[in-house]
């Protein structure tokens, strides 16, 4: 009798700077299919909210770029997706194209300055498109300013205690500063737009969990700098929340993008869990549903990876179908089995530098896929 043909899904995250979602599944399947060949293997090109989250809608719209400005000043092409959802023109793009991490590295992660005006800048753009939804992917910042860059292009207003207007696109330095703000203009603005918000992070604006506490270091914040984040992000919070007359920064995405989380909410905009958002519009749910095994992946799988990680809801939208996550550094916490992965292995195979893995991403992913399915097809034999 003829054995059935195995379906095996490949939905991995992008392993940042080293390969795409698309190319890390291109590679699983290569090693699945170097040892099955007649497995059918379906790709997914996906994305968390996270940087390269825009990728994931390539298939879907046309793809095009705003000139907008980098977390400096300098001008860049910054890309977008342009999308006819059910007669509704809508833009998708991630805020890291404008203010990637990327981007503040090439200015010395000079966090203090870094500024998400091009981010309101694509915003404008996108309304001038005539689109009446626009889908922001919120991760990979270089930036800690609160929204307010990106609120600024948009036509909001900051006051200090004096009165005067001060430069909302002056980054994270201005928070501390501001004393009153004014966001008709912005609301004018997006008046009948859709602001869809997608972050990978459930964290709020603030608090040891929040944007400046847990993620301004790694965009060049010292200890000190930090704590004075912290400050001053609470105070500005303080105020725009009795504006608008709710706790919007204790919502869960806040805190992603440095905050702008946080400022796009008070634009009008909804924060949504970006995982789920992508496997959604791609229908992953209904793929998976007769799949006998889920491969997913990122770069470093740890504890943060069961806070809405991609994939570990690719693991529970899998529901009983086996789920693998192969990973480029592996921290074990009993918290990423509990309705989450069947089995996580890291791909590292030999004592390498960082470097040298990134670079031997998509070998290490294709020999890893061949191995675990090998081990597969030896279960099918007994």
């Amino acid at each position: 009798m003829k054995t059935k043909t195995l379906k095996i899904i490949a939905a991995l995250d992008s392993y940042k700077g080293a390969v795409s979602s698309y190319d890390a599944g291109s590679a699983v399947k290569r090693g699945i299919n170097r040892r099955l060949p007649d497995c059918d293997v379906r790709i997914f090109s996906l994305g968390d909210g996270g940087e390269g989250t825009c990728a994931a809608f390539h298939h879907a719209g046309t793809v095009g770029t705003f000139r907008v400005s980098d977390t400096h000043g300098d001008q860049i092409d910054a890309e977008y997706v342009l999308l006819d959802r059910n007669g509704v023109k809508t833009a998708m793009f991630d805020m890291a194209a404008a203010a990637g991490l990327h981007h503040s590295r090439r200015h010395g992660l000079d966090v203090r300055s870094a500024t998400t005006a091009g981010v309101g800048e694509m915003i404008v753009q996108a309304v001038g498109l005539g689109c009446r939804e626009i889908i922001v992917g919120l991760g990979g910042s270089g930036t800690n300013d609160g929204g307010t860059g990106a609120l600024a292009r948009m036509g909001a207003k900051f006051f200090a205690t004096d009165g005067r207007e001060i430069d909302g696109t002056g980054g994270a330095e201005i928070l501390k500063n501001i004393a009153g703000c004014d966001f008709s203009a912005v609301h004018r603005l997006l008046d009948g737009v859709k602001l869809t918000l997608l972050y990978d992070v459930a964290v709020p604006l603030t608090g040891e969990n929040g944007a400046s506490r847990m993620f301004s270091r790694q965009k060049g914040a010292d200890e000190a700098t930090v704590e004075e984040f912290e400050s001053a992000m609470t105070s500005y919070a303080d105020i725009c929340d009795a504006v608008l007359g709710e706790k919007i920064s204790e919502r869960n995405g806040a805190g992603a993008a440095g905050g702008l989380g946080y400022g796009l909410s008070l634009a009008g905009g909804t924060l949504c869990p970006g995982a789920e958002y992508v496997l959604d519009f791609v229908g992953f749910r209904q793929e998976a549903a007769d799949a006998d095994l889920i491969i997913t992946g990122e770069g470093k799988t740890d504890r943060q990876t069961a806070r809405g990680k991609l994939p570990f809801t690719v693991a529970k939208y899998a529901g009983d179908v086996p789920t693998v996550c192969l990973c480029g550094t592996f921290a074990p916490d009993e918290e990423l089995y509990t309705d989450g992965f069947d089995a996580v292995f890291s791909i590292i195979n030999a004592p390498s530098t960082l470097e040298e893995s990134m670079k031997n991403t998509e070998a290490l992913l294709e020999n890893a896929a061949y191995n675990v399915v090998g081990l597969l097809a030896a279960i099918r034999k007994l």
